[in-house]
């Protein structure tokens, strides 16, 4: 469902909409995949990035939440830097933009944002990268080993979080942060 529309951040940055997007966050995603042929593995690494943006915000003690005015810019920022970091092509800044929904001019100030606000740490370990792809795919066939904690408590957290925003929940708490998977890009360590 759509995700009621909040605004209790003290704090509003670029990646807050005036209004909540009229998609799910599943939609949103859906979208992604179906029009910009980036690898699966950008999915994953955009989920470690946001986790890292959100540790990053913390650290800087702002009141940072994620909720529906802000998801959809922060996975589209989120996926579109890791594609351009791991894909050997990749589409421009124009096109992702079409594909999210916003104009070319706010994407570009989206990215810019995005990558200061991570430090440009754009690398991420191989076991990280398996941890957050292993508790993703859990999610995604409903298990409940994420749940009951038997996955790494900082993707572990993230995902539940990510599920809260698609079941319709608002303002997680999120804490927690590859290079590639099975081929798609070349892994780094």
């Amino acid at each position: 469902g759509i995700l009621p529309q909040v605004s209790s951040d003290k704090e509003i940055t670029v990646f807050h909409a005036q209004k909540a997007p009229a998609v799910s966050v599943m939609d949103y995603a859906q979208r992604m995949e179906k029009y910009s042929s980036c690898s699966s593995c950008c999915f994953v690494v955009g989920v470690i990035y946001m986790d890292r943006f959100i540790k990053q915000q913390r650290a800087m003690q702002r009141d940072f939440r994620v909720n529906s005015l802000n998801v959809h810019r922060l996975m589209l920022s989120s996926i579109m830097v890791a594609a351009k970091f791991l894909d050997d092509f990749y589409y421009s800044n124009e096109f992702w933009a079409k594909i999210g929904g916003v104009s070319n001019a706010e994407l570009n100030t989206l990215e810019l944002e995005f990558l200061f606000m991570t430090n440009f740490d754009l690398h991420v370990k191989r076991e990280t990268y398996h941890q957050y792809r292993e508790d993703l795919l859990a999610w995604s066939q409903g298990s409940s080993s994420i749940v009951n904690g038997t996955n790494s408590a900082s993707s572990k957290s993230l995902v539940s979080e990510v599920r809260m925003l698609t079941v319709g929940n608002i303002e997680p708490e999120m804490d927690g942060g590859v290079q590639a998977q099975d081929g798609d890009a070349m892994m780094v360590d």
